[in-house]
């Protein structure tokens, strides 16, 4: 069975906003599930989560929640804000419009890309570096003709796992979302996370700007902010700022880029200014 994932704010022992956590796990379990319930039956997230202990009642942690047509488990975890300084536009037509615990495939766009090939001009972990899956471009220029074989039967290997994990919304009955398919997204504290390094990817879906791998943007102007009408997913904070008129919606493709000064990361765990980005930072 599939799973997905709400990650909950806890800032100085309070829980942020829970209305969109809530809306958006219980139209999860209905579209996906094809649930109807009453509305008595809604899941309240606020009845589950566990009152804060002394140590998270100062400073920001963050509370992960899986769930399928039911909670499954919840805890918190330490919160260390990534240190994003670079984006790098990315095409691809990847579908992420629901919270999936699975995230092979945006994991995936990190491995395709070319952020990753050019090692000598970034501060990768070395077991980046040396996997061969981030290697394949390299491994015609190996001088180790006796690591030939090897090489290309650790690259069939890995290819072979891509493919079988490859697949979010668990619509191949072949290949359902369960066993070793199912796995944990990059933890923001992970340090095998490919996005621990300064550099992120900026996807663009159908020639329109979307999302990071793990936040939805806004844009300064010089006057106000937006955040593109395009997006792979509708994040809670997003919503939030929309609701509330701090910012609004507008197209942006890539080239309207330059019309902007800096772009600002958000989830549920980032507010806008956390992590801000020149523009000419995103190549």
């Amino acid at each position: 069975m599939c799973r997905f994932i709400e990650t909950v704010k806890l800032e100085n022992g309070n829980y942020k906003l829970i209305n969109y956590h809530n809306k958006r796990l219980n139209d999860t379990i209905i579209h996906f599930f094809k649930k109807n319930r009453l509305k008595s039956e809604f899941i309240d997230i606020g009845k589950f989560l566990p009152s804060p202990a002394a140590e998270f009642k100062k400073g920001i942690f963050k509370c992960r929640i899986v769930y399928s047509d039911k909670i499954e488990s919840i805890e918190i975890l330490p919160y260390i804000k990534k240190n994003i300084k670079r984006l790098k536009l990315v095409e691809s037509d990847i579908d992420y419009s629901l919270k999936f615990e699975n995230r092979n495939s945006i994991n995936n766009l990190f491995k395709e890309s070319e952020i990753f090939k050019n090692k000598n001009q970034l501060n990768l972990p070395a077991n980046l570096i040396n996997n061969n899956n981030y290697n394949n471009d390299d491994k015609n220029n190996n001088n180790k003709k006796n690591d030939n074989k090897n090489n290309s039967k650790n690259n069939k290997n890995n290819n072979n796992n891509i493919n079988k994990n490859n697949s979010n919304n668990c619509s191949d009955n072949k290949n359902p979302c369960g066993g070793e398919s199912l796995r944990r997204g990059y933890n923001s504290y992970d340090g095998n996370n490919p996005c621990s390094s300064d550099f992120d990817i900026l996807i663009v879906k159908k020639g329109l700007i979307t999302d990071t791998s793990y936040s939805n943007i806004i844009l300064y102007d010089g006057k106000e902010w937006v955040t593109p009408e395009s997006y792979l997913l509708n994040g809670v904070k997003r919503q939030h700022l929309l609701n509330e008129c701090i910012v609004k919606e507008i197209k942006v493709r890539p080239a309207d880029l330059k019309n902007y000064q800096r772009v600002s990361l958000i989830n549920a765990m980032l507010e806008p200014h956390d992590i801000e980005i020149d523009i000419d930072d995103i190549i």
